[in-house]
């Protein structure tokens, strides 16, 4: 005898959507999916769901079909995590082969993607859960929403293999922590930025959605899912929410800076870790680079930059740390291993 199995509306199964309705558009990295309802998905599944150039092309795609055909778009996966970071083993070998032309180039890539879900014309929400690492990360910053599962573990964590975070990270933490004081706290742009330069230069992961949003990966609009069969439909609702509220496209952010001053500080203290024995040479080689990108440049304390210009000051020091053959190490020890090396 046959009966019918109970369903849960709650609970968004991608592959069997996926065998029930088709994909709209997929490449070997990403797909597109249609949730109902007008919301669009983009789900990642590359391995372990590093962003290569395959998800960067298939973000662009998705992008163009939310704006001719959706209300809004989840980016959310099923995978083991939702994203590790971007692809290490790509950049390493291109870097080992002196590619710096075509790594410069993917990078600029990568943050291109970035800002344009960041200013999509509709309202984009992510869905992270488990690893969400380095471009992962990234992706989430960026977003109108995030929507975690209570198991998120959050992080920029690029210093760990030589580099400090190439597609934007470094800026949107910055940002989204100046957004989002608590009402009556004054602005301390030097203590937000040594805040941030911290978090990055140890690599700090949250271990859980709440402690990712006491690091300031989320902010007190981001919502959690308590259940993580029921993710991608509080992340369909929370893109519901927004197109529904009058949705609109953010305007372009002036960044305040720390300038020369805070670049100092920042400084001061990586030394202070390396004269303590707790740092490497080449730790305050990356924290140099690091403070310099969160300082906005050779500029005056207060001054107010152009996001393009803090993310053109990101790249420029990911291409230079990547040349180094002690980042080169750390990256190939972290991929044969697993794990960070101290050299």
């Amino acid at each position: 005898m046959f009966r019918q199995l109970p369903t849960n509306d709650k609970h968004i199964n991608l592959k069997a959507l996926k065998q029930k309705n088709g994909v709209i558009k997929q490449n070997t990295g990403a797909s597109l999916i249609d949730l109902g309802d007008g919301v669009l998905c983009l789900e990642f599944h590359s391995k372990s769901n590093a962003i290569g150039l395959d998800i960067i092309q298939m973000v662009q795609v998705a992008l163009e079909e939310l704006e001719k055909h959706y209300v809004g778009l989840v980016i959310g996966n099923q995978g083991k995590n939702f994203c590790v970071g971007a692809n290490l083993a790509m950049m390493l070998m291109e870097a080992q082969d002196d590619n710096y032309f075509e790594l410069e180039m993917v990078v600029r890539q990568f943050q291109n993607m970035t800002m344009n879900i960041k200013y999509a014309p509709k309202p984009v929400v992510i869905a992270p859960f488990n690893m969400t690492l380095g471009g992962g990360a990234e992706v989430a910053l960026v977003a109108d929403a995030i929507q975690a599962s209570i198991e998120t573990y959050m992080g920029l964590v690029e210093f760990g293999v030589g580099l400090i975070p190439g597609g934007g990270g470094t800026k949107e933490l910055y940002l989204k922590q100046l957004r989002h004081l608590p009402i009556g706290v004054p602005l301390n742009l030097s203590a937000i930025a040594n805040d941030v330069f911290e978090k990055v230069a140890m690599a700090k992961v949250s271990t859980s959605a709440a402690e990712a949003r006491d690091l300031g990966y989320l902010n007190q609009h981001d919502r959690i899912s308590i259940n993580p069969d029921h993710l991608l439909y509080d992340a369909k609702q929370n893109v519901l929410a927004l197109a529904q509220s009058g949705y609109q496209v953010l305007k372009r952010e002036k960044i305040p800076v720390v300038g020369d001053a805070g670049y100092a500080a920042m400084l001061f203290g990586a030394k202070s870790l390396k004269y303590g024995g707790y740092a490497s040479a080449h730790d305050v080689k990356i924290a140099e680079k690091l403070a310099f990108v969160l300082s906005g440049g050779r500029v005056r304390e207060g001054t107010s930059i152009d996001e393009q210009v803090m993310l053109d000051l990101e790249r420029e020091a990911f291409l230079s740390l990547i040349g180094e053959p002690l980042t080169q190490a750390r990256m190939q020890h972290m991929l044969v291993k697993g794990k960070p090396l101290r050299n």
